[in-house]
């Protein structure tokens, strides 16, 4: 077990979400209603371009919506 947590802390998928939470904290003195508010701002803001991003690709292909 203590080899598989070594091996999977290093990987990127662990460490750059960690990094990110970390950078979070510090830039709002630790503050976690501070940090909830940014992280749904940016996941809606993810969201949001991701449906752009489908729809224009819809439209540009003359793609139907699917029923």
């Amino acid at each position: 077990m203590k080899s598989l947590i070594e091996r999977q802390i290093y990987h990127p998928a662990v460490v750059l979400p960690m990094l990110s939470l970390m950078q979070m904290m510090v830039s709002t003195d630790f503050n976690l209603g501070q940090v909830g508010v940014l992280v749904a701002t940016n996941g809606a803001r993810a969201a949001l371009q991701r449906s752009r991003e489908l729809m224009c690709h819809m439209v540009c292909h003359g793609e139907e919506r699917p029923h």
